[in-house]
């Protein structure tokens, strides 16, 4: 049950706001919008002018360039905290903790509205799923907000209902460690965890205080709600830490017994040509045509039997008879296109398909795109590299065996990555983005695959994983122009 059973900010009283990033400039407006003394901190001195004088006007106090201490922390009445904010900047302690006068911004945001949530957590998929999820809530007439650490922060939804600048009739919230990790009444009415494997291992000072970080969303779970977890032996999930009284399974491919205890199950096969649905008179007990999905890898077929699951049981809450709902769903499936930077096709030449799945910022969710492309010989040209994560490169060999058939290493991971990778295919290294395409395309054939998907953050070359990406697609569109213009030349 909640731990916090009272209002966190009383009428009118004072708030610091860490972080002058979009979260917490979003909580700063709304704190201001509900008439709270607002005070917006952060260390660094960046923030644009235009920003300074808005949120001046509407009345909130800057410091900004000042170190934040815990003991600082610990002297103010109430806190709202920004998910960019580690742990050890506000309580002293790198491990996940709960601090009564602190709360973080997604989850004073969702304390502020009643309209009934679905959230997404876990390493991988996040983003695509909760897309999917939003999807097929507003084509089944539930409009549904899409934002949380993916898109707009939840403050800032809430200002623009308060405002009526929008209505929703769902919400949809990506959530990440980050945010989970201070979390103490959250209780959305849908709560699915994808996977959890290594990651975010310069934040958290273990692999086990991180999966604590992702399990605070469930501590507070009320009786009604669905925790919808993946099946999958592999996604690090179950057995779980916990047992709600509506508990759902997704898994694509065979039925696992360990999921077998988890109540309501959803099983997509492998193929992606149908879900099937057993165990339960949650959801319809016909099979779902899925054949129209678009999107490639095994982690989106994931994905979409998460996304679907979380839709059914989240509309069955609400009073819709989902069985009639089949087909509307089934072509929302269809017209779904994805997202950028995931498994994103963005070329293809003489047969050979250029993928972008620059989002893949750590090792399993590289293992998941290359087990995309199992069956048959191999045919993936990978390139990966950037920024080393610390977690190990070794549990990408099982996947490369058998589907990639060269590799191409940039960044500053690229020596750690040869170490734990040299000899199993043709290797090399590059020293930009361009010379790794360059270098992966020569020789390809029709047939073959051409992945970005690095299993390293980008902040060693780039800004980030969009900038990442988006270079990787000008890249491979130059390319394929210069092959068309040299295909030409030649008179062939």
């Amino acid at each position: 049950m909640p731990r916090r059973t009272i209002p966190f900010l009383n009428t009118g009283e004072p708030v610091v706001i860490l972080g002058a990033g979009r979260s917490g400039i979003s909580a700063a407006r709304l704190a201001r919008f509900l008439n709270h003394p607002a005070l917006l901190v952060d260390e660094g001195n960046d923030l644009p002018a235009s920003e300074r004088s808005e949120l001046e006007q509407r009345g909130v106090r800057l410091e900004l360039g000042n170190t934040i201490t815990p003991d600082w922390v610990a002297s103010q009445k109430k806190v709202i905290v920004s998910p960019g904010i580690p742990p050890r900047k506000w309580a002293g302690e790198d491990a996940p903790v709960y601090r009564e006068n602190v709360m973080g911004e997604l989850e004073w945001a969702a304390s502020m509205t009643d309209i009934p949530m679905a959230v997404v957590g876990g390493t991988n998929g996040k983003s695509t799923t909760s897309a999917l999820l939003a999807h097929f809530l507003s084509a089944a007439g539930e409009e549904a907000f899409l934002g949380g650490n993916f898109g707009t922060p939840l403050s800032e939804m809430v200002l623009d209902t308060r405002e009526g600048k929008k209505r929703f009739k769902a919400l949809v919230v990506e959530l990440s460690s980050f945010q989970a990790e201070s979390l103490g009444t959250l209780d959305p009415w849908v709560n699915l965890l994808l996977n959890i494997t290594p990651d975010h291992l310069d934040r958290y000072p273990t692999f086990e205080s991180y999966k604590s970080a992702k399990w605070k969303a469930f501590e507070t779970q009320s009786r009604e709600s669905w925790a919808v977890l993946n099946g999958d032996p592999r996604s690090g999930v179950l057995p779980a830490p916990f047992h709600t009284s509506r508990n759902a399974t997704f898994l694509v491919g065979e039925e696992d017994g360990e999921a077998e205890s988890y109540g309501t199950r959803l099983i997509l096969s492998e193929d992606g040509q149908r879900g099937i649905v057993r165990g339960s008179s949650e959801i319809s007990p016909e099979p779902w045509n899925t054949s129209g999905y678009r999107l490639s890898g095994f982690g989106n077929l994931q994905n979409l039997a998460a996304g679907l699951l979380g839709a059914i049981l989240f509309l069955r809450r609400k009073g819709h008879n989902v069985s009639q709902m089949k087909r509307t769903i089934e072509t929302a499936l269809s017209s779904f296109m994805g997202l950028p930077h995931r498994m994103e096709l963005v070329g293809e030449y003489k047969g050979v398909r250029f993928f972008n799945d620059s989002k893949a910022t750590n090792v399993d969710a590289t293992r998941l795109a290359l087990r995309g492309f199992h069956g048959g010989k191999p045919s993936v040209h990978l390139i990966m590299g950037g920024r080393d994560k610390g977690a190990p490169y070794s549990p990408l060999r099982e996947e490369i065996r058998g589907t990639v058939k060269s590799i191409v290493a940039i960044g500053e991971a690229r020596g750690k990555i040869r170490d734990a990778l040299v000899g199993m295919v043709p290797f090399r290294m590059a020293g930009s983005l361009e010379d790794a395409v360059k270098t992966a395309s020569e020789g390809t054939l029709p047939g073959e695959v051409v992945l970005l998907s690095p299993a390293c953050s980008s902040y060693d070359m780039f800004h980030g994983y969009e900038e990442r990406g988006d270079r990787f697609r000008e890249i491979v569109k130059a390319w394929i122009q210069s092959e068309e213009a040299r295909k030409k030349g030649s008179g062939r």
